[in-house]
């Protein structure tokens, strides 16, 4: 036990305060030794520990900080007392946690059931009853069932190292050393508390994150495999690991590279890594491109075990409407009214009763959250008069401080022909203005239309190259958007989404309140494959977002107009998945009838106007009752 937590709940068990005596006194209320007595369902850890918090002070208040241990009585058995009100009903849950060296504490696994545990009152003529819990299991409903979800970082970082493309080594003497058949390990050189090494090797219903065998992870061209490092904040400059490459026959040790946690410079990288023989450390067996990602914990307010939205999309919702860019895509022939993705646009999806709108996400030079789809935008000096296409420039928005892209001219090209619309500060509108804020959209749009926010992160491309170029740091962006959407997105159905996989491990690792879904464009003709295999197929996109507890996906359309379609989302439903289907292909009211038919959770199209179902008359969320399950969400 900490001697942190151990302080805490000998001052709240034995009343060395007067707050809870006082408190008591004024309600006549008894403060009482309750007991907790849980069960769990296999043995923890050697270094991990047991607590719980809830919505009393003694319990906590759903604090990290001020946990109550509990005490171990065997190795399925715990427990603890703490003095309470008797006379007030309390909710609470328990937590895995382990400590590093410091005596900071690390949420390993929390019981996420949409309603947390409930301990009732008694008086002074009732007994108060302890029951007996079963971790994970919820109390109440008539078919209770286990619900525990990794935690959210605090005071240690997340280190993936991923073995997610092809080419990765390059080998000097392919019978000495064969990238096609070894087993691969990550060794930490030094041991430290709160250090721990896992793995996800990425195959259907098998891809949870699990320790390492003993001669490493079996590896070939095409796997997909993702070494997740979490490592206390103190050792990111003094770490080192080895990665250990193994024979898959012999079991032997055929080589290793050594890499330490100093030469993670940025969010995200490549790793040059060079892999001697160990029979003779001068000789190079092979070398590897290395891709990691660094996940920092949440920057600002710290988050608490209150509730989560994580995983929270009921069965009983029906398929959801949501609006493409609101009501959908502008710059192209035939367009919609409103200009997508302004404030007008999302208002007009919902007044055709859309249940969500998705919305694109970019951060400016100035680090604000600005809403717009393409990385950079045409645009002209004021007052040069433009006639053909190669007489714009292409800037990107993250070069651009906000206050000078309000004034940027903006161009489209259709069909060859220049078109010029309103910047941002020429338009009197306010609701038409082009790059709202994030902030503005998520104060003006109506709690009852909820948002997919989709995180806009440029993707290497399977032939080489970027999407675009990107140098704001990944964690930073991250961090930035949560803020907001934390401080003035609560309250509503709000998920987000990014093409970028390692985008949607970070949000999903810094904050336990909103759900987050993989977003792919999946089997395409339409446009070239992105370098990371995760993204190249639905099912690696749902073994993707097993590995890393994701809500789902949202796959591109066109993987589902086969004979197949059903059975592909239901692959995603028995891993408790959603999965929202967007695409060109789902523009028509016949394809919204269709995939609401083969069981998607949600159709993403553009022309809320033209093709929401006609026998809809309100939004699902336009609803007192629904809006007030999330009411939680808000913190502050």
């Amino acid at each position: 036990m900490s001697e942190q937590c151990a302080a805490f709940v000998d001052a709240a068990s034995f009343g060395t305060g007067n707050e809870l005596l006082e408190a008591a006194a004024s309600i006549n209320c008894k403060p009482t030794l309750r007991q907790f007595n849980v069960r769990l369902q296999e043995p923890l850890q050697p270094e991990e520990q047991l607590a719980l918090t809830g919505d009393a002070k003694a319990l906590g208040e759903w604090q990290l900080l001020r946990c109550v241990p509990l005490e171990r009585i065997d190795d399925f058995n715990w427990q603890t007392t703490v003095r309470l009100q008797s006379c007030r009903q309390l909710e609470y849950r328990y937590f895995v946690y382990v400590e590093n060296a410091a005596g900071q504490k690390q949420i390993r696994r929390w019981e996420t059931h949409f309603k947390p545990r409930q301990l009732q009152s008694c008086s002074e003529q009732q007994q108060c009853h302890s029951p007996l819990d079963i971790f994970g299991l919820a109390n109440g409903g008539d078919e209770p069932t286990t619900q525990v979800h990794r935690g959210w970082l605090n005071h240690e970082t997340i280190i993936q190292l991923k073995f997610n493309g092809e080419k990765m080594f390059q080998v000097h003497d392919i019978e000495t050393f064969d990238p096609q058949h070894v087993q691969l390990k990550i060794v930490p050189v030094e041991q430290a508390a709160g250090l721990v090494v896992e793995y996800s090797k990425q195959l259907y219903g098998q891809s949870q994150l699990q320790l390492q065998p003993a001669h490493g992870v079996p590896y070939t061209k095409g796997d997909i495999v993702i070494f997740h490092v979490t490592l206390p904040l103190e050792r990111m400059m003094l770490q080192s690991f080895r990665l250990e490459c193994y024979s898959q026959t012999t079991q032997e040790l055929l080589g290793s590279a050594t890499l330490t946690a100093s030469q993670l410079t940025g969010s995200e990288g490549l790793l040059q890594l060079h892999i001697k023989s160990a029979r003779d450390a001068e000789q190079t067996l092979a070398r590897l491109r290395l891709p990691y990602v660094l996940v920092q914990p949440y920057q600002y307010s710290p988050l608490d075990f209150k509730t989560t939205y994580a995983h929270y999309w009921p069965r009983s919702w029906p398929n959801l409407d949501v609006g493409h860019r609101g009501n959908g895509k502008s710059y192209i022939a035939e367009a919609p009214q409103e200009r997508e993705n302004t404030i007008a646009s999302f208002l007009s999806a919902h007044a055709h009763h859309a249940d969500m709108v998705e919305l694109d996400v970019h951060l400016t030079a100035d680090g604000i959250p600005v809403i717009y789809h393409d990385f950079g935008l045409r645009t002209a000096p004021p007052g040069k008069q433009i006639e053909k296409p190669d007489q714009l420039e292409y800037v990107l928005i993250k070069d651009i401080n906000y206050e000078l892209l309000k004034r940027l001219r903006i161009f489209s090209v259709i069909n060859g022909k220049v078109l010029e619309y309103p910047a941002h500060n020429a338009e009197p509108r306010h609701e038409h203005r082009i790059f709202p804020r994030l902030v503005e959209v998520l104060q003006q749009l109506p709690k009852s239309l909820g948002i997919d926010v989709e995180i806009k992160w440029p993707q290497r491309r399977q032939g080489g190259g970027h999407e675009a170029e990107q140098t704001i740091d990944k964690n930073f962006f991250a961090d930035r958007v949560l803020h907001e959407v934390i401080q003035y997105g609560c309250g509503r159905p709000l998920i987000f989404s990014s093409f970028d996989a390692d985008m949607c491990t970070m949000l999903r690792f810094k904050q336990n309140i909103f759900p987050v879904m993989f977003l792919t464009q999946g089997e395409t003709k339409k446009w070239q494959p992105f370098s990371d295999l995760r993204t190249r197929n639905f099912q690696a996109a749902v073994n993707n977002a097993q590995a890393f507890e994701l809500a789902g996906t949202a796959p591109h359309a066109e993987d589902f107009l086969g004979e197949n379609a059903a059975q592909l989302l239901q692959q995603a439903r028995d891993q408790g998945q959603i999965a929202v289907i967007w695409g060109d292909d789902c523009n028509s009211r016949e394809r919204v009838k269709y995939f609401t038919e083969i069981g998607a959770t949600a159709t993403c199209y553009d022309r809320s106007d033209l093709y929401m179902p006609e026998t809809k008359q309100r939004s699902f969320f336009n609803s007192s009752a629904l809006l007030a399950e999330f009411e939680a969400q808000c913190r502050i």
